[in-house]
């Protein structure tokens, strides 16, 4: 089947998958050749609507099959050889049979499956992640169905894992609905989510937008310190057929080198992202109208959303830059380049643009490039002097 076929009616799940491929694509290359062993824990496996036979479809699959790759690329040109294991969990039962029947079925690699909680399996987790030995590196993908499960202090052992990355899946669409809840026991399980009660005040008397924003900035905030990350990032996935987000996918690393692979994995996927959302919307638009439209969904496609918030985050990102060059006047180029990519939506090329608009009106000077490098790099000693 094809990508169209499997992800009909779950195009959100194409662009998440889409993400999590092309990450873990170029993570497991860079990773393989320094470390000894791959360690990939998926922490609510499925699979859920999967329609591939092979589950092709799914985080763990998925997941797998990246992992091989590299392994397989790495003995080929290096003649390393990188070992695999996984930790797949799920709790339901009748999902966690066909997870089962899937991982039995894999020769070339270590996995262990788990049918229950995740707060019932963090010891495991962690005691399997240890036996990988000193020259294992884990990347952990937290991905619940809703947003109970996975409470701060539920999750910190494993974003304490050093090394180690985790990526995990914010349900905005779900916690947007319970922001203002007066329930005291939904305002509970929020401060167990976030590992504090103090977002709530943040948001109270805003707009959802700048609400969702806050709850993705705070959570991602918590689970940096909690787990003593240096970097983090977040990509938005929107609803295929609505102009609202429906997940934010937050990515926690201890190196830029992630950072990039995410962020140029996350600037694929908006394409990915816009082309599904067309096609959802105009599959809607001709069920409602009994008939079919003269022109394909991409020429038809109203992306006023996208540019939206497109053009808002990157407006964020500009006055981080903006405020960290004019409070401090001299920064080296790897920590604006951290700054810029820390809003969903901005990329490097959007700061080197910003880079030669002020060079041109004369506010910056870029000292410390080669005789005729044109734009700066990371790990070279560049540094931005704002005039």
């Amino acid at each position: 089947m094809s990508n169209d076929e499997l992800y009909t009616g779950r195009e959100q799940t194409l662009v998440k998958h889409f993400i999590l491929q092309k990450y873990l694509e170029r993570f497991a290359y860079i990773v393989g050749s320094h470390w000894d062993t791959l360690t990939y824990v998926d922490c609510f496996s499925g699979p859920w609507n999967a329609r591939s036979e092979k589950f092709e479809d799914s985080s763990f699959a998925i997941a797998l099959k990246e992992l091989r790759n590299a392994r397989n690329t790495l003995a080929k040109q290096r003649g390393r050889n990188v070992q695999m294991r996984c930790f797949f969990l799920e709790k339901n039962r009748a999902a966690f049979a066909k997870l089962k029947e899937f991982a039995d079925s894999v020769k070339d690699a270590e996995i262990e499956t788990r049918n229950a909680t995740l707060e019932e399996s963090i010891p495991d987790i962690s005691d399997f992640v240890k036996r990988g030995g000193a020259k294992a590196f884990p990347f952990v993908f937290i991905d619940p169905t809703g947003w109970t499960g996975f409470e701060m202090e539920t999750i910190a052992p494993l974003l304490r894992l050093n090394p180690g990355e985790v990526l995990i899946n914010f349900m905005t669409s779900h916690i947007r609905r319970f922001l203002d809840s007066p329930q005291e026991e939904t305002q509970e399980s929020f401060k167990r989510l976030f590992g504090s009660g103090e977002f709530r005040a943040k948001v109270q008397g805003v707009a959802q937008l700048e609400r969702e924003d806050a709850a993705v900035e705070e959570y991602a905030r918590n689970a940096r310190l909690v787990g003593g990350f240096s970097f983090g990032c977040n990509a938005i996935v929107l609803h295929p057929e609505k102009d609202r987000t429906h997940f934010n996918l937050i990515y926690l690393t201890r190196n830029l080198k992630g950072i990039e692979v995410f962020k140029d994995a996350e600037k694929k996927a908006m394409e990915v992202q816009e082309a599904a959302r067309a096609e959802a919307q105009q599959r809607k638009r001709v069920a409602s109208k009994g008939q079919s439209e003269l022109f394909g969904s991409r020429e038809l496609h109203d992306s006023t959303h996208y540019e939206f918030l497109r053009e808002r985050y990157l407006a964020k990102a500009r006055s981080l830059v903006l405020r960290a060059l004019e409070s401090k006047r001299r920064l080296l180029y790897d920590d604006v380049w951290t700054l810029a990519l820390s809003e969903p939506m901005s990329w490097e090329s959007d700061l080197k643009q910003w880079i030669e608009e002020w060079k041109d009106d004369g506010r910056l000077e870029v000292t410390g490039m080669k005789p005729r490098q044109r734009v700066p790099h990371r790990n070279e000693q560049i540094y931005l002097n704002w005039k």
